[in-house]
């Protein structure tokens, strides 16, 4: 059974590209949807972190789909609030 710890531990010190291979690999497995929401849910972060927003908000939807309620809607919802961030302020200096 796959768990966020799990996860983190399997692909902790590698490379982002190594990482996202990895997921890929777990991912071929045969897994629960939740557990494929997991690795989604992971995967989204990594492309996150590297500036991959768009495939990162793929990630975490079809997560969502999947395990809904669980983490991937989550940061779904946080990105969504990233992204429909507005401060007027920053446009009148």
């Amino acid at each position: 059974m796959l768990t966020p710890q799990n996860i983190k531990q399997t692909i902790a010190g590698k490379g982002a590209g190594e990482q996202l291979e990895i997921l890929d690999a777990m991912a071929a497995g045969v897994l629960t949807d939740g557990e494929r929401g997991l690795l989604l849910a992971e995967k989204g972060k990594i492309l996150w972190k590297a500036g991959r927003r768009g495939e990162a908000i793929s990630a975490y939807e079809a997560g969502s789909q999947l395990d809904p309620g669980g983490p991937a809607e989550l940061l779904l919802s946080h990105t969504r609030e990233i992204m429909d961030f507005f401060n007027p302020d920053l446009l009148n200096p």
